[in-house]
């Protein structure tokens, strides 16, 4: 799939005279970042954060592709996935300093990463069937951080400056994915439902930052349905069809404050080429096409323009 997003997050480094920021508080945030950008399943978010102590976005973009493959003389099917993935982050936060003066957290993140997946697809019945799979995560992140508003005590005065922080982290993760899939006809129009957890461990290594060398275990589900059917057009002989989709996304442990927000809703449609094709059983290609949603959640909204392979 490739798709633009945004999402935000919050990050800070520790600077003496901030003290409500932790050091709980940049690991998780750092980490959240990461597993947002390249988890499975989470692709298709676009978001914006405005509020009035804090304004953040995030683009991010994969290209990948994931399919099902044949087991000779097995019920089941095997999994596979690929995907190169980048992001970045803006996140602009202000602050009360100790001694009560304003501080101001001026953020950027940006990551580059790379997943491989491998798993099985069990068929239930015709309409139902479960697919579990791994999936191998390297990312290389990179942030620059800039702390305005800081007191230096001097004699008979206290003065005002600014600090800038820059660090790196690479982080290997390893997530276990279930997605429960059902799929139905209707005449010529299909409803697709689907329910999928993540369960995330993380190992980050930081040269340069000790707090960011660290682990982490983290969760997120995430519900879709989609309705399609048939339209006129067509190209090269092929179809083309409508769908419309309704996705909510959570990010169950993550603190609030790490994102600004904990989920959201993913609301949009789009036309999509039906192509049926599967060369060397190795992936098939159902569709080529084009989507646009809305994001919707409580202080976060967004968009959702790209393109969708399946």
């Amino acid at each position: 799939m490739l798709y633009g997003s945004m999402l935000s997050v919050h990050a800070a480094s520790p600077v003496d005279g901030v003290s409500s920021v932790t050091d709980r508080d940049i690991r998780e945030s750092a980490i959240a970042f990461v597993n947002t950008s390249t988890t499975p399943g989470l692709e298709g978010a676009t978001i914006s954060l405005d509020k009035a102590d804090r304004q953040s976005e995030q683009w991010r973009a994969s290209l990948g592709f994931a399919a099902e493959f044949t087991l000779r003389d097995h019920i089941y099917n095997g999994f596979w996935g690929l995907a190169a993935i980048g992001g970045s982050l803006s996140d602009k936060i202000d602050l009360i300093g100790d001694a009560g003066q304003p501080v101001h957290l001026d953020i950027t993140r940006n990551v580059v990463a790379l997943r491989g997946s491998l798993g099985l697809s069990f068929p239930i019945n015709e309409y139902f069937k479960l697919r579990p799979y791994l999936s191998l995560i390297v990312s290389d992140m990179r942030s620059n951080t800039i702390v305005d508003g800081l007191i230096i005590p001097v004699p008979a005065s206290n003065t005002t400056t600014s600090v800038t922080f820059d660090t790196s982290a690479q982080m290997l993760s390893t997530v276990g994915t279930i997605d429960a899939l059902y799929s139905r006809w209707y005449g010529d129009n299909r409803l697709e439902l689907v329910a999928e957890y993540n369960l995330i461990y993380t190992d980050s290594f930081s040269s340069d930052n000790p707090i960011l060398s660290t682990i982490a275990w983290n969760h997120t589900v995430q519900a879709k349905s989609r309705y399609s059917g048939p339209t006129d057009l067509t190209t090269e002989g092929r179809p083309w069809r409508w769908n419309g989709y309704v996705n909510y996304t959570s990010y169950i442990s993550n603190d609030t404050i790490s994102l600004g927000y904990k989920n959201f809703f993913d609301v949009g449609g789009g036309l999509d080429w039906e192509i049926n094709i599967k060369p060397l059983d190795w992936f098939g290609w159902q569709a080529l096409g084009i989507r646009a949603g809305v994001i919707i959640g409580q202080d976060v909204d967004g968009f959702n323009v790209g393109l969708t392979a399946r």
